[in-house]
């Protein structure tokens, strides 16, 4: 019973999804027109309004083509596959986080190698991954803390870790983090990392999350390159 109620949801949940794109598509892109008018006239506003403008820009060219995936799910082929860097993916998720991060005053710490091979990867899913990812991180996180995110190679894979000093994971969720629909966030959805993983596997990436010790989480990826 427990199975068919779930799928039940899952159901009603895709049939809303293609309904909602074709409604957000409309006021989306008056979004964009206006952020891009915006931009036009940037010598009028400081540098922090203009990286705002900027990030905001990047993130509703994410949801774009979040909208296009979604119409186009039930294709699901790697034709979209492409070469991409993954330092190059990770910058864009911290432009697209750094307001945030910022008015909780977290630190994001990179080390990154620039000597890493290219992935392929349908670029705006990975995107979202880090996106989701470093977001999760910066909302366990008290103010003043730091996110550490670090790109190396291993044993012929590319990886990357978000580590953060948030208040970590309680053992007993550990084994439901990933199932759609659960979450102990007021007002979440329980879908981040259910989708994060769903990415993750069409990618064949491996991934894991775990503790860390005296506090936070690590959430480590690791993509054949």
């Amino acid at each position: 019973m427990t199975d068919k109620v779930h799928d039940n949801k899952l159901q009603i949940l895709g049939k809303l999804a293609a309904s909602l794109t074709h409604e957000i598509k409309n006021p989306l892109s008056v979004l964009k027109l206006n952020l891009e008018y915006l931009k036009l006239s940037k010598e009028k506003f400081d540098e922090e309004t203009n990286e705002c403008i900027e990030a905001s820009l990047e993130a509703a060219d994410i949801i774009n083509q979040l909208i296009h995936n979604t119409l186009e799910f039930s294709r699901k082929n790697k034709d979209d596959f492409e070469e991409c860097n993954l330092n190059d993916i990770i910058g864009k998720a911290i432009n697209i986080t750094k307001g945030i991060a910022n008015k909780k005053n977290i630190l994001i710490n990179l080390n990154l190698d620039k000597n890493i091979d290219l992935i392929k990867v349908n670029e705006t899913n990975i995107l979202q991954v880090f996106v989701n990812i470093i977001s999760n991180g910066i909302e366990a996180s008290q103010e003043n803390s730091k996110i550490f995110i670090n790109s190396f190679s291993e044993n012929g894979n590319v990886c990357a870790e978000v580590v953060d000093e948030g208040v970590g994971i309680k053992e007993e969720d550990f084994d439901k983090i990933f199932d759609e629909f659960y979450t102990n966030k007021q007002g979440g959805t329980g879908l981040g990392l259910s989708v994060c993983k769903t990415i993750l596997d069409e990618h064949e990436a491996m991934f894991n999350l775990c503790n860390n010790n005296p506090k936070g989480t690590t959430f480590s990826i690791k993509f054949k390159a």
